[in-house]
């Protein structure tokens, strides 16, 4: 959590003032005292490690046992304010700010439906498979735009070519790329038509992308 300071002297200036503001606030915050006071206990044991370690006569055991204890401080306080202080409902964004805490966006982002379609090489790497690499067209990236769960591929083995990907009659779902399909030995030389649209987690889904075929090999 980068609220954190980096620095020894603004981390104990920092945790001194957070822990004197929750202290006052136990109650408002619902956060029970047997809670809260291994913290204390923690911070005491950092602000004499960290006494001896500004001390002029220190020696290398002072400075390793101050960054032991800050290390075990911070882990635990992290742990401490995400599970009471960043989420909690009993707490404002107000106080948040007062403590020097982040305010997160409690409501989801909404992720709207796929509005770009997938472009797509098929390749044929060895007898009676056909390898499918699909990216988002437009861009030279292999594999799904943002907000987008998989690839919605519709295909079939036919002669004529259709007229919209909706006449063909298989359907698979791709969240990853190359997807490859194995045909039986009958099925060489036969004509494979594609096409793929995007869907994201809502299944909602984008506009199809261009029609393709290759022959089974």
């Amino acid at each position: 959590m980068a609220y954190v300071p980096t620095k020894d002297a603004a981390f104990a200036a920092w945790v001194k003032s957070l822990l004197a503001y929750v202290q006052v606030h136990l109650t408002a915050f619902n956060i029970q005292d047997a809670v809260f006071q291994p913290i204390l206990a923690l911070n005491a044991d950092w602000e004499a490690a960290y006494a001896k370690a500004l001390n002029p006569n220190r020696g290398p055991v002072d400075i390793a046992e101050k960054n032991r204890a800050r290390e075990a401080l911070e882990k635990a306080l992290r742990a401490f304010i995400k599970a009471f202080l960043l989420y909690s409902p009993f707490v404002s964004d107000k106080e948040r700010n007062e403590m020097q805490l982040p305010i997160h966006d409690r409501k989801p982002t909404p992720v709207p439906p796929p509005s770009t379609f997938p472009e797509y090489h098929i390749d044929t790497p060895v007898p009676n498979q056909l390898s499918l690499q699909f990216w988002d067209a437009g861009t030279k990236q292999r594999g799904k735009p943002k907000g987008v769960h998989g690839a919605e591929i519709r295909w079939e083995l036919r002669e004529d070519a259709p007229a919209k990907a909706e006449d063909l009659l298989n359907s698979e779902f791709a969240t990853r790329t190359p997807h490859v399909f194995v045909f039986t030995g009958d099925k060489q030389g036969k004509r494979v038509y594609f096409c793929l649209r995007w869907e994201n987690n809502k299944g909602e889904k984008g506009p199809w992308g261009a029609l393709v075929s290759a022959v089974v090999p």
